[in-house]
C-alpha cells in the first residue's frame, strides 16, 4: 500500500508538472522520484533493523516516526509551492480586477494551509500508522 501511495503521488505530480517548462518539470519530478527512493529505502531499513513487524526493539517506532515526520515536510512543502505557483499563473487568466485577485490570493492561501495540515495527517497515518 505504501508503494502504491508513492506511485499515485508521483503520477499526480507528473500530471501537474507536464505543462511547465522543461527545467521545472524535470527538476520537480526528479526531486520527488529521488526523495521517494530514499524515503522507502529508509522505511525498509528501519523496519528490518528494529524488527518492527515481529518483535519490535526499543526505539524503533520513535526512529520511524522521526523519519516519516521529516520526509512529510520534504514532500508537502515543495508540493504546495508547486500548486501555489500553478494557482498564481491561473489567476492572471481568470481575474481582471485587482481586488478580486487579492481576495483569491487570500482564499487560496487559506485553502492551501488547511489542505497542508490535512496532508500531513494523511501522510503520517499512511506511512507511520497508529504505532505506539
Amino acid at each position: 500500500m505504501k508503494v502504491a501511495a508513492i506511485f499515485i503521488f508521483l503520477v499526480c505530480m507528473f500530471v501537474i508538472l507536464r505543462t511547465e517548462r522543461k527545467l521545472l518539470k524535470f527538476t520537480g519530478f526528479i526531486y520527488f522520484v529521488l526523495l521517494s527512493i530514499i524515503f522507502m529505502a529508509g522505511i525498509m531499513y528501519i523496519s528490518n533493523a528494529y524488527t518492527l513487524f515481529e518483535a519490535p526493539k526499543e526505539g524503533g517506532f520513535n526512529k520511524l516516526g522521526t523519519w516519516v515526520g521529516t520526509f512529510s515536510y520534504l514532500y508537502i512543502i515543495p508540493t504546495f509551492l508547486i500548486i501555489g505557483y500553478k494557482l498564481f499563473k491561473l489567476k492572471n487568466m481568470l481575474f481582471d480586477r485587482t481586488w478580486l485577485r487579492m481576495l483569491m490570493y487570500f482564499v487560496w492561501l487559506v485553502i492551501l494551509i488547511g489542505v497542508s495540515l490535512v496532508s500531513y495527517a494523511i501522510f503520517v497515518l499512511t506511512f507511520y500508522g497508529f504505532a505506539p
